[in-house]
């Protein structure tokens, strides 16, 4: 009789073992398909809409510098450079549809005196020598751009000025990035299409204006007077409102 208990009692934990559901076993993670802890945002998460836009975060990499520290030899390097982010950009325009703007590279006079009087004569910390801009007709395009940028170069800074725009209402993406073979650092803005028509046409004419008045009351050393004043306060109340209006037009598409 013990023997039939025992019997029925192995038989009983077998059963029970057999119905039991499969241990899960620990996947191995492919280290090579994780993004370098550097890069800022993973690709092909945002939606290409507003929130999409307004979810890209800030961003500044730790001790952004060019490759070279000698001024000559860093300006030699960056029109290698220039040439290298205007032809990625332009094929990111050609898949993104989206089109570049550029006014070239930043001159030798302006880039020695920004230099010296911006970074103490440290020539490695100048960033936007080499530079474009990438122009969207819309929302969707300007992230798909976004992220082709994110796939062909390093980012390494990200300011989002469409969350928090300038004083003047203006609104962009503001973006270093290291360009692969060069090396170099780079200034690359994403604009909107009706941002980029104001910010080089009136809203630059309203600029030059202030400016001009600005540059004559520091040579005279003296506040503005009452009349230049209000002309400063109308020219900026204008760019205002065109930028307000630019981005009403994207709010309501």
């Amino acid at each position: 009789m013990s023997k039939l208990f025992q019997t029925l009692f192995v038989l009983l934990v077998m059963s029970s073992q057999g119905n039991a559901s499969p241990v899960k076993q620990h996947q191995r993670v492919d280290a090579s398909k994780l993004l370098p802890f550097s890069q800022s945002n993973s690709t092909n998460t945002q939606p290409r809409n507003l929130a999409g836009l307004f979810s890209i975060t800030e961003y500044n990499a730790l001790n952004i510098k060019q490759p070279h520290n000698d001024f000559n030899q860093l300006y030699q390097k960056a029109v290698s450079g220039q040439n290298e982010l205007e032809s990625v950009t332009q094929k990111i325009a050609q898949q993104s549809n989206t089109y570049t703007h550029t006014s070239g590279m930043k001159s030798v006079q302006r880039a020695r005196d920004k230099v010296a009087a911006k970074y103490t004569g440290n020539s490695d910390k100048i960033t936007d020598i080499t530079r474009t801009s990438i122009v969207a007709q819309n929302i969707p395009a300007l992230m798909d751009a976004f992220e082709l940028l994110q796939q062909n170069t390093q980012i390494l800074r990200i300011k989002n000025r469409f969350v928090t725009p300038n004083p003047s209402g203006y609104r962009d993406l503001s973006l270093l990035v290291r360009l692969p073979e060069s090396g170099i650092v780079a200034e690359v803005q994403l604009h909107l299409e009706a941002f980029s028509v104001i910010k080089n046409g009136k809203e630059h004419d309203n600029y030059e204006q202030i400016q001009q008045m600005q540059r004559l009351q520091i040579s005279e050393n003296r506040a503005p007077s009452e009349i230049e004043q209000a002309s400063i306060d109308k020219l900026r109340n204008e760019s205002q409102q065109m930028y307000h209006q630019a981005w009403n037009q994207y709010l309501s598409a």
